[in-house]
């Protein structure tokens, strides 16, 4: 936390705050939206729109919406980027309910300093980045986090994460590959190969993500209908059908038997 803010309270922070998204969003901030915004009186807005004036932080006349100046436009910045960060961690990280995310975001802005929220951000890349963490690690915790799931699961969980990362490691360069990629569409029956990269295929994508699907993750084509459309795949053990033009939008690296 700046020292300007420091020497805000709470309740002035979020004027700021509120002003700035106002008139991010509809140009101006009146004082009915930002009394609305709130939940508190038009007299009370009044009150605190003086009281920043005075502090330097924002141009106010009377029946006039108020502006920010560039200190105060600064510290509303921070103040944003700090309930943007906690929030983040709350819904992404822990998996709170955005709703719940959001209002213990916006009681936690106040109290966490710069050091602090340093640190957190730098723990949300390590979760979002290391080859231990990801979307995977994330989807683990919600299983943990399930009453109705089985910690006995694990196991399997951990040799997944064993079996990616072998996976990955096993990938070739893409010079390498350039030369030898192709679409899981051309694929034959019967033939494997290595994702190398899932393009935009719509719903399809989150169903292969969620699956561990990611790049270096095998694949096989089990079943090709008449006139090539629909298409079965097998991967981690799964059967998946595709229409030819979500299995398209999927880049592979074909791969020899035992590679």
């Amino acid at each position: 936390m700046s020292t300007e803010s420091a020497a805000l309270s709470p309740e002035m922070e979020d004027y700021l705050e509120a002003i700035a998204a106002l008139a991010r969003v509809s140009g101006e901030a009146r004082v009915t939206d930002i009394a609305e915004k709130l939940s508190v009186r038009k007299p009370s807005v009044t009150q605190a729109l003086r009281s920043l004036a005075d502090k330097g932080l924002l141009h106010y006349r009377p029946y006039a919406s108020p502006t920010l100046t560039d200190t105060g436009r600064r510290i509303a910045a921070g103040i944003q980027h700090r309930h943007d960060v906690i929030k983040r961690f709350l819904t992404q990280v822990l998996l709170v309910d955005p709703d719940v995310g959001e209002k213990n975001a916006c009681r936690l802005e106040h109290a966490m300093d710069k050091e602090v929220l340093g640190h957190l951000m730098h723990f949300m890349q390590f979760v979002q980045r290391c080859p231990r963490g990801g979307a995977n690690w994330i989807r683990g915790y919600e299983y943990f986090c399930d009453p109705e799931n089985e910690t006995e699961k694990c196991e399997r969980c951990m040799q997944m994460a064993l079996d990616e990362y072998r996976e990955q490691r096993a990938v070739p360069t893409a010079a390498s590959t350039e030369n030898r990629t192709m679409t899981l569409a051309e694929l034959s029956t019967g033939q494997t190969a290595r994702i190398v990269r899932v393009g935009n295929a719509g719903a399809i994508r989150k169903r292969i993500v969620d699956m561990g699907a990611v790049r270096g993750t095998r694949v096989t084509v089990a079943k090709v209908a008449p006139l090539g459309d629909p298409i079965e795949i097998k991967i981690r053990g799964y059967s998946l059908t595709l229409r030819k033009e979500e299995a398209s939008a999927i880049t592979v690296e074909p791969v020899e038997d035992g590679g």
